[in-house]
């Protein structure tokens, strides 16, 4: 079983990693220095880390085709013969009847999908790499001396062992001040270009609210809950910057060539699986209802769809919630 990195996920789900011997100056520690006490050692990483920006979905370069391993590329002709063809239907056989019909509403016959949605996925990496690059050139760097900063949420891993969390330049890269945009996260950037649809999924809801325990009633009530989201100024960050980039028909929100599958709708198809996590919908503050997961496409506006593990769904109703099924 190799690892070319410090987190790594098997398609079982069990996740492993290498690591070496922690650095003290220059050299690689001792056994006596990295043994800090009986269950505790300091290692470093010579591999890679792969980091899934917090709160925004991006249409997919690539994804599992279905009925074949590994990843194929939404410009291969086999996705346009699955959006055009018989098995798309198989795929969504088990979904709600209101889901098939919104799914078959956005698909119609097929023509035209997985060419759309390969373009703006293509858009939203060339952005994200010049966003990059120019940042680096304000700060005078190059790939060996560029530093990023991430501010992390609640939880720091997902499935795929990815680091979660919000990146931009480290400060450390500029002399003097930050430049305003590069002070900027590249998770607001991608989301304020139209290049990005938002995904905010609990309890990861913002990295400078510290949440000790995600199932207190003080958050997960339904005052406590909504009381909660108005500190969340991360989040009214990124719901605004959502809302800029539709009003300025930028990116994805183009009337010409709107995105017309979303990334997660996309995942979901290709899966054959139902979606899992309710939805709570921040266009209505004060309102104790969950949707169904089947359900998310009745919020109109995408930013104010805020998505709930089914781990979490059982303590939100006991906290007062009401469930609404599909």
């Amino acid at each position: 079983m190799a690892s070319n990195g410090i987190f790594s996920v098997t398609s079982s789900g069990f996740k492993y990693g290498q690591t070496n011997f922690a650095i003290r100056g220059k050299s690689k520690a001792s056994v006596a220095q990295i043994t800090h006490d009986g269950d505790t050692v300091s290692v470093s990483t010579d591999g890679n880390l792969g980091i899934r920006f917090l709160g925004i979905d991006t249409p997919e370069i690539s994804f599992d085709f279905p009925g074949r391993r590994g990843f194929l590329g939404l410009n291969n002709p086999a996705w346009v013969d699955f959006f055009t063809g018989p098995d798309l239907h198989a795929k969504i056989t088990k979904f709600s009847p209101a889901l098939k019909e919104h799914l078959n509403a956005v698909i119609g016959d097929g023509v035209g999908i997985a060419e759309n949605h390969y373009k703006h996925a293509d858009k939203g990496k060339q952005n994200l790499k010049k966003e990059i690059e120019d940042d680096m050139k304000a700060a005078g760097k190059t790939k060996d001396d560029f530093m990023f900063f991430q501010a992390y949420a609640n939880e720091f891993l997902d499935t795929y062992g990815r680091l979660l969390c919000y990146l931009r330049p480290h400060r450390d890269n500029f002399e003097g001040e930050t430049p305003a945009t590069s002070a900027i996260d590249y998770n607001i950037r991608q989301l304020a270009g139209g290049f990005a649809t938002p995904y905010f999924i609990f309890p990861n809801v913002d990295p400078f609210i510290r949440i000790t325990n995600p199932l207190d009633k003080k958050i997960i009530s339904p005052d406590g809950f909504w009381k909660f989201m108005t500190k969340a100024s991360k989040l009214k960050g990124a719901r605004d910057a959502v809302k800029g980039a539709r009003n300025r028909e930028a990116g994805i929100y183009n009337p010409v060539d709107p995105l017309r599958l979303l990334p997660m709708e996309l995942r979901t198809i290709a899966r054959g699986s139902k979606p899992n996590r309710p939805v709570i919908d921040l266009g209505q503050p004060g309102v104790n209802k969950i949707l169904d997961p089947e359900l998310y496409f009745t919020i109109e506006n995408v930013e104010d769809r805020f998505y709930l593990p089914g781990m979490y769904t059982d303590y939100f109703v006991m906290a007062g919630w009401e469930m609404v099924k599909a």
